[in-house]
């Protein structure tokens, strides 16, 4: 009996907390707005506005605590990396292009094995770099729109052929929810947490 009651306040208590959130959060300033529309059948609308950015993204929500757990529909792949060994081991070579294949200006982080990161600014489809004991990489576009960091697979391998999501993705991202002032701490395009909140 203890058992049944507990799962019923938890389900009042989630189902609650879902309602409560619904309507439109939004932030703007000059040349910026972004907004997310909460929906009552737990759908969302994403949009955001700037001068070289224009995004609408829809998916799915839920609230679990003070977070709201955001998800793309249809959810797609952030970058997608293809490993393989060509020519000099220490030669590194990343070729990297949008998912329909057109090529973008970005900027590489690579991260060694003892921690050390190395910057490649303003790079486009191809990046040819010596690095010993290289760990892990990832992508920073134009647009500040940040891949997650990828970890390499083979030991010996030194090329990387990399489809970058130029849309933003939506996977288990967690916003901080302020029920009572009615308010959300939003993540950006460089997976931080932003300096101002969507207000409802």
């Amino acid at each position: 009996m203890r058992y049944i009651l507990t799962v019923l306040i938890l389900i009042t208590s989630y189902s609650y907390g879902q309602d409560n959130v619904t309507g439109t959060y939004s932030y703007s300033r000059e040349h910026f707005s972004e907004s997310l529309q909460l929906n009552e059948n737990y759908t969302f609308k994403y949009n955001l506005r700037s001068h070289f950015v224009r995004q609408e993204i829809i998916g799915n929500y839920v609230v679990v605590g003070d977070s709201l757990v955001l998800n793309s529909f249809p959810q797609r792949d952030k970058i997608i990396v293809r490993e393989n060994l060509k020519g000099n081991f220490r030669n590194k070579i990343f070729l990297v292009n949008h998912k329909d294949g057109n090529p973008f200006n970005y900027q590489l982080y690579l991260i060694t094995k003892s921690n050390d990161t190395i910057i490649s600014k303003n790079q486009n489809s191809k990046t040819k770099i010596k690095v010993d004991d290289l760990k892990s990489f990832y992508i920073i576009d134009s647009k500040g729109l940040k891949s997650p960091t990828y970890f390499l697979k083979g030991t010996n391998t030194n090329y990387f052929d990399i489809q970058f999501e130029h849309f933003r993705v939506f996977e288990s991202e967690k916003w901080i929810i302020d029920k009572k002032l009615k308010k959300i701490k939003p993540i950006g395009m460089d997976n931080e947490y932003q300096n101002y909140y969507l207000s409802k």
